[in-house]
């Protein structure tokens, strides 16, 4: 297994060094924190043990403009026997700052059903499938009335599914999975809406996303782990492939496929976590983007990102 583990890290990183795609780092949508994608999972071995928890984290987000990303979100996840368990993810509450005014307010629902298939002393592989639910429309506009970009919107905008897999060692941790967005966002940012606005040097910046339509995506993560008595440390590469390109309404209100939007995105996840004892303990995760795509008009591109979770189960 380990000979395989460093053998899959190895071709990865070369891949996406040497390729011509581009990338982006995970995006804070919630995909690869979910289910059986998130990372540090815990290991259970055969004779598994039913883990409910509730999770309180605190997420901070840089984009490539500089802007601001302060988010706070409740996590629960409850047990139905001792092979299957639901995370729902509460809307979370986000503040965005920057160049541009401040918005604020309430995000999208999180749900993720897990089961685990198979399960030895040494492996447990589990299945996933899941959903993220719209409660508040990506519409938010300035001050003065103008539709403002993604990446200030406090909520995505789209309802997705996702259906994947992970396989775990006491050690290791390679998931993968698929997602879909159901529908086009109502969000109507152009160009030419700011055009002699003061602000319109900034906000050209920021790639149009008016209806936008979003592609699909494909998520592999790679995790190293290392668990002592009291602390935990993982880390490992994460790759989000746009399959398809994105679509925005241009000029002519027709659909038109962004140039540079589809292909590979690359980041180096990296954690630790501390119990304090067997109810409640504390993590930290931290991403940094290694390759981003040459556009991104979902709004989701980050440069670095760090959340703290306070834990406790039950």
């Amino acid at each position: 297994m380990k000979r395989y583990a460093y053998l899959t890290i190895s071709c990865l990183l070369i891949f996406f060094n040497s390729s011509q795609l581009n990338a982006q780092g995970c995006s804070d949508s919630g995909f690869c924190t979910m289910g059986a994608y998130r990372p540090d999972q815990p290991f259970l071995g055969k004779n598994r043990i039913k883990i409910n928890y509730i999770e309180l984290t605190q997420h901070l987000g840089f984009t490539p403009f500089n802007d601001v990303i302060h988010s706070t979100f409740l996590d629960a996840n409850v047990s139905f026997g001792r092979k299957t368990f639901l995370q729902v993810r509460l809307p979370a509450y986000t503040i965005i700052e920057g160049q541009l005014e401040t918005t604020q307010g309430w995000g999208d629902i999180f749900l993720n059903l897990t089961r685990t298939v198979y399960s030895t002393e040494n492996l447990n592989i589990n299945v996933t499938a899941g959903a993220k639910i719209v409660t508040t429309a990506p519409a938010t506009q300035s001050s003065d009335g103008f539709p403002i970009p993604l990446y200030r919107q406090v909520a995505f905008g789209s309802n997705d599914i996702n259906a994947g897999f992970s396989v775990v060692t006491k050690k290791w941790v390679f998931s993968s999975g698929f997602q879909k967005a159901l529908n086009p966002l109502e969000n109507e940012f152009n160009h030419s809406d700011w055009e002699g606005h003061d602000l319109e040097e900034e906000i050209v910046k920021y790639e149009e996303s008016s209806g936008l339509v979003r592609g699909n995506d494909l998520m592999f993560r790679v995790e190293r782990n290392i668990r002592l008595s009291k602390f935990n440390f993982y880390g490992g590469p994460l790759a989000l492939i746009r399959v398809n390109k994105d679509k925005v309404v241009n000029d002519q209100n027709k659909l038109q496929a962004v140039a540079g939007s589809s292909g590979v995105a690359l980041n180096f996840i990296a954690g630790a976590g501390y119990q304090f004892n067997t109810r409640m303990g504390i993590k930290l995760l931290n991403s940094v983007r290694l390759k981003d795509r040459k556009a991104n008009p979902d709004g989701l591109n980050r440069t670095f990102i760090s959340q703290l979770s306070y834990v406790v189960r039950f």
